[in-house]
């Protein structure tokens, strides 16, 4: 018997006792109940209890999918006390249970609950009483409950292939992330439990249910605000309305109260603000603001942590088509930035910490905009708060990708009230930019030929449904709590039903479904915001051996391959992703022979392809005001297209992208018989800069140079040099030289980059060692390099993994230094010892 002492966390609003500590758990058939973790899952329990192995590891995940079969129950035991029996409101609280739950209060059934996104409360009052309560909660399979409304359904719900690594697809009928079943870069792991907090609350007769804080006007020395507040009370009555901000009385106003939920309007202003810009443009100030409610000398507080700024996304037909771009605080800001989805298959066990680590990597790279991706879940607090932190837009999609989904009526309130519950959660955080109403579900089923499967009457049907859940129920939802924010229906918007890319946002993956790179440049596949492209590579070596041992370390291998997602949607070939990069590599560097260089070669073929589609969407600016490639990260070691593996190590496009994302960008691309050379600035400020364009052979020759002067204009984006073929390459082979251009200001170099004529295979590389000098610095080490001959995508690295490169994959100039930060803990003597690098020089 477990007992809790009730230990309250008291806020001035409600107070709060946590639940979380000390739950059991047992397969429901099972009579030995185990000790469990909450927040938690089924499987993390399990491997606490060393009940099964890591789903990670190996092919063990094949092995687990029983988990998923079973019903799984648990229960905690806790003290009541004769105090909160008498306050005169009390509410239970269950932040999340995945997700077909039914809730027993000393074995009283009080709720069934079936969406794993949602906040259930219900008031367990009626059923406590003083000293020992227990609550148990008996978790239903998804397939025992789903498989009936399948079997039942009039026709048949589709799915893209990978959405469901199984023949039938259950989870369209299931408000549950999408990616539990399975992806092209994740495992099929069905999780159950209690995967957020469980939390009693208590009131008086007063409360605040929820404030928003909205900056509704941004004037000259001033922010015109407005204050809506929630509250609720048990009786009719009046109250002093306050909003203070930095210990300052912004507004005070006497409110008449009426029993039950009322809404209150204030209108404020705060005098010289400090706003909130994206990483890049300025500081992401917040403030705190405090609502407090004095009904008869007795106060009642919220606090609003938020920052003040105006966002629109701007949606206007023009002569080009339609656009799409973000208005920050009433300047246009290109979006530079990524995917995102969850961080791990068991969310509940990524701390803090980690969430911090990847915001701030990617502010690292000047990215300014995430996209949270809607097969995941709406993300903890923690992901949010250090968007703020950072400055990084959220365009953050509701729960629904790649399918047809259901729309009966109750499946529809489900969704209104999911919608509702995160909306409301989410909407004081400056960082989100626009709601997004689902991902791929409009282009699928119009664009890949699903509705051609139905008959007349079962289109009709579908697309009656499609629009009641996407066009009337979720934008409702939305607005009911948070009427300040655009919402994008479906995202793309465009390539399907003879909607062109020049009206929308466009996911554009013809490269990786065998297009080739020189398709990212094209003017008719750039969009106005490009919101999907990617190309996939493996993860490093280090955290391949987290899952596979030396004798699997080959592409073919039954672990690699259970690693390796990526399948022909209609073959289900699992060898496609590995051969789709062979391809690739064949054609414009070589295909080694050694694993270990193979995953290097990814990386590095990953990263100069997902550059150029960068590069051509800034030089399409503004007609392009976006760019957010696919993916940031991972929820498990694999191969995948993401720049930041599982175990949180760079790839080669996470170093690349803090170049292409730089705010100011010199991007040479070749124009017939020409190279022309483009400068992009970010900056709200006009600039005065200098090109330096030098032709080299590989061994360091310069056969042509030229210095170019421009002026750029605030948010410019313009051609500053466009020269011959026939004069750059001052009588070489094209395969004999690259063209190395800096944009230089006040002296200082700003960007750079590199042309290179013909495609990597082409060029003879010298072997030639580089020459490394390794200084010891106040954190770790500097590393000086030096070439006499251009080393290609030098990925240097050590046996260590608390040290980080703060640059990698760099390419040597003949004859230029460059100087390599790594933060580590080791002395330099053995740095050095233990460094170790690959080359293109050395793998073609």
């Amino acid at each position: 018997m477990l007992f809790t002492c009730l230990i309250p966390v008291t806020a001035k609003n409600k107070s709060r006792i946590s639940l979380n500590d000390e739950w059991q758990f047992k397969q429901s058939i099972s009579q030995n109940w185990l000790p469990a973790q909450v927040p938690g899952a089924v499987h993390t329990d399990l491997m606490n209890n060393r009940m099964i192995k890591d789903p990670f590891y190996g092919v063990n995940e094949k092995s687990l999918q029983w988990i998923g079969e079973k019903d799984w129950e648990y229960k905690k035991t806790f003290i009541v006390d004769e105090a909160l029996l008498q306050a005169p409101n009390v509410q239970l609280v269950f932040a999340g249970l995945d997700t077909y739950a039914d809730i027993y209060i000393n074995d009283y059934l009080v709720m069934k609950c079936d969406n794993m996104f949602r906040t259930w409360t219900l008031n367990p009052l009626p059923y406590l009483k003083k000293g020992e309560n227990t609550i148990r909660i008996y978790f239903h399979s998804i397939f025992k409950v789903d498989m009936p409304k399948y079997l039942a359904s009039p026709f048949q719900l589709q799915a893209w292939p990978n959405n469901d690594q199984s023949d039938i697809m259950l989870s369209l009928y299931a408000r549950k992330a999408g990616y539990n079943y399975g992806w092209d870069w994740g495992p099929r792991l069905i999780t159950t439990g209690i995967w957020r907090d469980v939390y009693l609350e208590y009131w008086d007769d007063i409360h605040i249910d929820g404030t928003q804080i909205i900056t509704r006007k941004l004037e000259s020395g001033k922010a015109k605000m407005e204050a809506v507040c929630t509250v609720m009370s048990d009786e009719d009555t009046k109250a002093t309305f306050t909003v203070e901000y930095d210990k300052k009385e912004a507004v005070r106003k006497q409110v008449a109260l009426t029993k039950g939920m009322n809404t209150v309007r204030v209108d404020f202003e705060v005098k010289n603000p400090e706003l909130w810009w994206t990483n890049g443009l300025g500081n992401p100030r917040m403030y705190d603001f405090d609502i407090v409610l004095d009904k008869e000398g007795r106060k009642v507080t919220d606090r609003v942590k938020t920052g003040i700024r105006t966002l629109e996304i701007v949606r206007e037909k023009d002569e080009q088509g339609q656009s799409m771009f973000v208005k920050l605080n009433g300047k246009a800001v290109f979006m530079k930035g990524a995917n995102y989805i969850p961080l791990d298959n068991f969310p509940n066990r990524v701390p803090e910490s980690w969430y911090e680590y990847i915001i701030k990597s990617a502010a690292d790279v000047n990215m300014n905009m995430l996209r949270i991706w809607g097969g995941g879940i709406y993300e903890m607090d923690a992901f949010y708060e250090m968007c703020d932190k950072y400055g990084i837009l959220v365009w953050q999609d509701m729960m629904f990708a790649c399918g047809m989904f259901p729309a009966d009526e109750h499946y529809l309130n489900s969704v209104a009230e999911e919608v509702k519950d995160n909306v409301k959660r989410l909407r004081n955080h400056p960082c989100i930019a626009l709601w997004n109403g689902n991902n791929e579900n409009e282009i699928s089923y119009f664009g890949w030929g699903w509705k051609d499967r139905y008959t007349p009457e079962e289109d009709r049907i579908y697309q009656s449904n499609l629009h009641k859940l996407f066009y009337d129920v979720i934008p409702e939802a939305i607005q009911a709590v948070d009427e300040t924010r655009y919402y994008h229906p479906t995202s793309p918007v465009t390539g399907y039903n003879n909607i062109d890319y020049n009206m929308g946002d466009v996911h554009f993956w013809s490269v990786w479904k065998g297009g080739w790179l020189e398709e990212y440049t094209e003017a008719k596949n750039i969009g106005r915001f490009m919101s999907e492209y990617g190309f996939q590579s493996y993860p490093e070596m280090r955290t391949i051996r987290r899952f596979a041992s030396e004798h699997d370390l080959r592409l073919d291998s039954e672990v690699m391959l259970s690693h390796q997602r990526a399948r022909n949607d209609q073959t289900r070939d699992p060898n496609f992703g590995n051969n789709m990069m062979k391809m690739y590599m064949e054609k414009y560097f070589k295909v080694p022979d050694d694993f270990s260089a193979f995953v290097y070669m990814s990386q590095y073929l990953q990263a100069e392809a997902v550059k150029i589609g960068i590069e051509a969407h800034r030089r399409a600016k503004p007609y392009c005001m976006g760019t957010l490639y696919w993916q940031i990260n991972d929820c498990w070691p694999v191969a995948s297209w993401s720049s930041i593996d599982y175990c949180g190590r760079w790839k080669a496009l996470q170093y690349y992208a803090r170049d292409a994302y730089d705010e100011v960008l010199v991007s040479p691309y070749a124009s017939g018989k020409q190279v022309v050379f483009k400068a992009i600035s970010d900056r709200l400020q006009k600039m005065k800069g200098e090109l330096e364009i030098t032709t080299l052979t590989l061994e360091g020759q310069t056969v042509f140079s030229k210095k170019v002067s421009f002026d750029l204009g605030a948010n410019g984006c313009e051609d500053v040099a466009s020269i011959t073929t026939t004069e750059l390459y001052g009588g070489k082979k094209e395969n004999e030289v690259f063209i190395y251009v800096t944009l230089n200001e006040n002296g200082k170099t700003v960007s750079s980059n590199i042309h290179y004529p013909v495609y990597s295979n082409q060029y003879t590389y010298s072997k030639v060692a580089p020459i490394i000098t390794v200084e010891k610095t106040n954190e770790g080490v500097n590393l000086r390099l030096r070439s006499s001959a251009l080393i290609r995508g030098l990925y240097l690295y050590v046996d260590d993994d608390e040290s980080f490169f703060e640059q990698n994959y760099v390419t040597l100039i003949p004859g230029k230094e460059e100087v390599v930060q790594v933060k580590t803990h080791l002395s330099a003597a053995a740095f050095e010892k233990q460094l170790k690098y690959l080359s293109v020089n050395q793998v073609n």
